[in-house]
């Protein structure tokens, strides 16, 4: 039941945690190379080693997803610097006074800025940053164009046409973000139940239906639990429907809190719901008591104390999900057959 890319924002996390790797091994190489003992060597000597240590930072703060959007942005402040800085180096130290070695290495990672810059600014504002950061390069070179040799003035035409191909190809990638982007939001519509939030009956089929594959296909299993509240019809018809919904989303938010960030809960339909746990029958089992005990003690608002009833079972080999959803629904009849607020293990 691994979990899947669903949101532009895990996107951009996996994207991160392949590139920083990587950033900061050639960060690392860079420091490895000979350098001459000239304040500018030094200098961009150690920035690399901050560098090294602020993506080290970042990378961790992605692997436990914390601080995202801060470290969007301040890394978006430090690549646009540490560009300007390089274009500034190759500038003054070495075009106009006639320097070999001008367009070096760390100008062939241009690209990544203006990558980074769409994917953390909207289409309009990235744009307008992206330009804004070529015409930069533009005040900082063409002044000084005269001066330069004729390499170098082929080479700068080429950095510039360069950049501008980069502004092009990323603006075109924003477009499919965005189609991206709506695509995922029509899969949540899709795959979301409207009033509560959580999975509804079509994501968690096919939830069941791979967790399923998975323990055919590694001999591994897994538990449902399957319940709902009780006399739930008798708090509408009491209290209106508008306190029915509110129960609803109030017992979501109590059940969500209670299971782990590795189970999935899903509204079957109506005042049903269901979790899939990793946990054997046991361990589930004991969920389904600790969440019942949840309900119990909890009041509803106008609707006061409620309870459910559950029945839990666990994937067996040759199970489909049809057949635990079906063993699972016998067992919470049996519990409601039996007085309700009870667990049904079968």
């Amino acid at each position: 039941m691994g979990r899947k890319i669903e949101t532009l924002e895990d996107f951009k996390r996996i994207l991160y945690l392949w590139i920083s790797p990587l950033l900061i091994a050639a960060l690392a190489i860079y420091n490895l190379v000979p350098h001459t003992g000239t304040r500018t060597a030094l200098f961009y000597l150690a920035t690399t080693r901050i560098l090294i240590a602020w993506n080290a930072l970042f990378l961790i703060c992605m692997v436990f997803k914390r601080y995202f959007r801060l470290f969007d942005y301040v890394n978006l402040v430090i690549l646009t610097v540490y560009y300007l800085a390089i274009v500034m180096d190759c500038v003054f130290q070495y075009m106009v006074p006639g320097k070999e070695g001008a367009i070096g290495i760390s100008i062939i990672w241009s690209p990544l800025l203006f990558l980074y810059i769409f994917i953390t600014l909207k289409k309009r504002n990235g744009i307008i940053y992206s330009l804004a950061l070529f015409v930069t390069t533009l005040l900082i070179g063409m002044p000084r164009f005269r001066h330069f040799s004729f390499d170098y003035k082929i080479s700068m035409l080429i950095f510039y046409l360069a950049n501008l191909v980069y502004i092009a190809i990323f603006c075109i990638s924003h477009y499919l973000l965005k189609v991206f982007r709506e695509l995922e939001e029509e899969k949540k519509k899709a795959y979301s139940d409207m009033l509560t939030g959580i999975a509804n009956r079509r994501q968690v089929q096919a939830w069941l239906d791979a967790a399923v594959k998975h323990a055919d296909k590694t001999g591994t299993s897994f538990s449902v639990i399957f319940f709902d509240i009780d006399y739930f019809k008798q708090v509408n018809d009491q209290f209106g429907h508008q306190t029915g919904d509110e129960v609803l989303k109030e017992f979501v938010r109590l059940s969500s809190r209670v299971i782990s960030a590795n189970d999935y809960i899903g509204r079957w339909g109506g005042e049903e719901f269901i979790i899939i746990t990793k946990d054997e029958l046991p361990q589930a089992e004991e969920l389904a008591e600790y969440l019942k005990a949840s309900i119990s003690r909890h009041s509803f608002g106008h609707a006061g104390k409620l309870s459910a009833s559950f029945g839990v079972t666990a994937y067996t080999p040759g199970d489909t999900a049809e057949t635990i959803v079906r063993r699972v629904d016998e067992g919470l009849y049996k519990s409601k057959g039996q007085g309700r607020n009870r667990i049904t293990v079968l």
